[in-house]
């Protein structure tokens, strides 16, 4: 069994000074997984909650996100749609995927996520 190394708070900010030294800011995640050293970009976004936090806590410019995300569905139209797929569906999750992809209607995923889970949206949507 591989053991698996540990990195305290200050040996991830060290770790992230070290590589904006050797390769530049602003440092992303990819640039500094391309050094192949110290701990993964997944740890430190878990450690500190995202990257640019990271980065913020080394004293190092982040790399920006190269996509912006807007939400398409608020927790009322998610609602809407669950409840309009409960009155002729089965009730299931698997069959609420089919029926979402049947028309322009919010993914199971972004169901669970906007209403924390299956559960949840049956019961959000009465």
């Amino acid at each position: 069994m591989a053991r698996r190394e540990t990195f305290s708070d200050e040996d991830i900010l060290a770790a992230l000074r070290a590589a904006a030294l050797e390769i530049g800011e602003p440092l992303s995640h990819g640039r500094y997984e391309s050094l192949g050293r110290g701990p993964s970009s997944a740890r430190i976004i878990q450690r500190f909650g995202s990257w640019s936090a990271a980065c913020a806590a080394a004293g190092v410019v982040s790399g920006s996100a190269s996509r912006t995300y807007t939400q398409r569905w608020d927790r009322t139209a998610v609602i809407s749609a669950v409840r309009e797929y409960l009155i002729t569906g089965s009730g299931t999750y698997a069959d609420y995927q089919d029926w979402a992809r049947s028309g322009d209607r919010p993914s199971g995923a972004t169901v669970r996520n906007v209403l924390g889970g299956w559960a949840a949206a049956k019961r959000a949507a009465g």
